[in-house]
């Protein structure tokens, strides 16, 4: 067993990536984002799974926008274009991306 802590990194810069762990396939990393920031539009070439713990983000997927929540849980299948912003308020996310 591990754990592993969420600390927030928007002290510093307007938005944080970071790897907090990783199996054979599967990555899990951290995005925040403070306060109107985003991420621009891109793909991944794997399975992705977003949740948000804080806040709420937009998702953009070529003019269709989807907002999330924490009761909210993204899926978004290999090479889908999206990007992200925040909101009103800081906005801290769990990526998790599963290679095929």
């Amino acid at each position: 067993m591990q754990t592993y802590d969420l600390n927030n990194h928007l002290e510093s810069a307007p938005k944080h990536i970071g790897a907090l762990m990783g199996f054979e396939r599967t990555k899990v990393l951290q995005l925040q984002l403070r306060a109107g920031a985003f991420v621009p539009e891109h793909d991944t070439d794997a399975d992705v799974l977003i949740i948000v713990q804080k806040g709420t983000a937009v998702f953009d997927f070529s003019g269709k926008q989807v907002e999330l929540t924490p009761q909210t849980l993204l899926h978004m299948p290999p090479l889908e274009k999206h990007s992200v912003r925040a909101l009103d308020e800081d906005v801290e996310m769990v990526v998790i991306r599963i290679e095929r």
